[in-house]
């Protein structure tokens, strides 16, 4: 492209503002890391991201590679995808952590572990709530091929009723979250696909969203929340979403997938890093800039060396036989 043409003829993509799949997914995984190691209350909404891109992934994956009798490859393919790393990282951090006594059954199953469970991960809740939303899909994805719009109305209702049962019982599941889910799995199922244009103005809208969080107590975990964080975070992303729908007609190359595919040791090792450098060495800077070092090696370590092979595996048992 001449210089004739002028600056305004670029290709936004082209200059990086738009993150291609994999990449992103690592931001949202360093935003949760930053979120523990700070006092901004980043994570939660790292987290919600991961649940809508989740909808998104597990309704593609559900419709291209299973479906019809082949349910049971995909719950096996889903919970193979998560469990296996989980189990191994939590034997880990609680025996770092010297919690081995702590430990009771949703370590064993995952499911209930946001409720009931010990958690040495400290992130682990999320994982159950994404497990809930693997067994609820097949379902899900029935209803919003047939009617998307009653059935993403029907996931507020039953929202709602996940919120008061966290409000009041301190009981979590998916129901909570359902609607971010569902979300995600409509982009995939209306084929959303926005532009470029689309996108620019999406992340101007959240830059914009997220100052205006900045004044408020939602931003700071030092400050008590006026109401329940995750409804203000599910407001918050709102503005994003074209962005990131944008970021997911990318095609990914073969170290973005890698780098995709690391945020989810990094999700599950950071934690007890975060724990153990603290005890040991404080909360100084040099002290936090070493975890997140260490943290980074030891995801990396985890993920050529355990995830990996692990998902190699899964891949040739469940998904090569659902063809």
């Amino acid at each position: 492209m001449g210089e004739a043409r002028g600056v305004m003829q670029l290709s936004l993509p082209k200059l990086g503002l738009v993150a291609p799949p994999g990449a992103f997914r690592l931001m949202l995984a360093f935003a949760v890391v930053l979120s523990h190691m700070s006092g901004f209350d980043v994570g939660r909404l790292a987290v919600l991201l991961f649940f809508f891109l989740s909808g998104y992934w597990t309704a593609r994956i559900y419709q291209e590679k299973f479906g019809g009798n082949r349910v049971g490859l995909y719950y096996l393919s889903r919970y193979w995808r998560i469990a296996p790393l989980f189990f191994i990282i939590t034997v880990a951090a609680a025996l770092a952590r010297n919690q081995w006594d702590d430990m009771g059954w949703t370590n064993l199953t995952l499911l209930g572990i946001a409720s009931w469970g010990y958690d040495p991960t400290g992130v682990s809740w999320s994982l159950d709530v994404e497990l809930q939303f693997y067994l609820l899909l097949p379902l899900a994805l029935a209803f919003l091929v047939r009617a998307p719009k009653v059935t993403l109305l029907a996931s507020v209702v039953i929202g709602a009723f996940g919120w008061w049962l966290h409000e009041r019982h301190d009981i979590v599941t998916v129901a909570k979250f359902l609607p971010v889910f569902m979300l995600g799995a409509l982009t995939h199922v209306a084929a959303w696909k926005p532009g470029n244009r689309s996108a620019m103005l999406s992340l101007g809208a959240f830059i914009a969203m997220t100052a205006v969080t900045a004044a408020t107590p939602f931003f700071r975990k030092s400050t008590p929340d006026p109401f329940d964080h995750d409804i203000w975070g599910m407001i918050w992303l709102l503005p994003l979403l074209p962005y990131v729908a944008h970021s997911l007609t990318i095609r990914s190359t073969s170290f973005d997938r890698h780098l995709g595919n690391l945020s989810y040791p990094l999700y599950l090792v950071h934690y007890p890093v975060i724990a153990l450098m603290a005890s040991a060495y404080g909360h100084g800077l040099p002290s936090k800039l070493a975890t997140l070092v260490i943290s980074v090696i030891l995801a990396v370590l985890t993920y050529f060396l355990l995830d990996r092979p692990l998902d190699r595996i899964r891949v040739r048992v469940t998904e090569r036989n659902s063809v």
